[in-house]
């Protein structure tokens, strides 16, 4: 679970089901022991719904890495912390064995996942043409505007600016 939509949807099924949670927040949920019908009902509905069912403790560490980054990305203005501090705060592991269980897991460093998140991030931001990149440079704390210009360059290729312009060309709108 990667966002509050789908909080929402396990929700519903366990309500559904009539299944007492004792815990749920991104990425888990906790219920009373179930009885084996009752457990195949679950993992059917949240299968169906497309939620992959996480028994491996390392895929499960790995998932609550994502899940708080997620939330750390989706926050109105980034905080001025390192993520190990924040991943610390979350967890009885060191920043070490996360780090090592993570990329074993994914393929992919915590700090390169998160940085491929601001990316997507800051797409977001451009395609609502909303913010400017001063203020969207802000929201990620990048250090400066050409810290996060350089950075999304290197990663899609294309300025921000050529960014938001080809993606408002494609949808037909003219940009100056």
């Amino acid at each position: 679970m990667v966002c509050e939509r789908c909080i929402f949807s396990v929700n519903n099924i366990l309500n559904k089901l009539d299944i007492k949670f004792k815990f749920i927040s991104l990425g888990e949920y906790r219920v009373s022991v179930l009885n084996s019908s009752l457990n195949s009902k679950l993992k059917s509905e949240l299968i169906n719904l497309g939620f992959d069912l996480i028994y491996d403790k390392k895929k499960i560490i790995s998932s609550k890495v994502k899940a708080i980054l997620i939330n750390i990305i989706n926050e109105d203005v980034i905080e001025n912390k390192h993520i190990s501090s924040i991943l610390l705060e979350n967890f009885n592991y060191s920043y070490n064995h996360l780090s090592k269980v993570f990329k074993l897991s994914e393929n992919i460093s915590i700090e390169k996942y998160f940085l491929k998140l601001k990316i997507e991030k800051i797409k977001e931001y451009l395609s609502y043409n909303e913010l400017t990149i001063k203020e969207i440079s802000y929201k990620l704390n990048y250090n400066s505007i050409s810290h996060l210009s350089n950075h999304f360059r290197k990663e899609t290729g294309y300025s921000p600016s050529n960014f938001k312009k080809n993606n408002f060309k494609r949808e037909g709108i003219n940009i100056k």
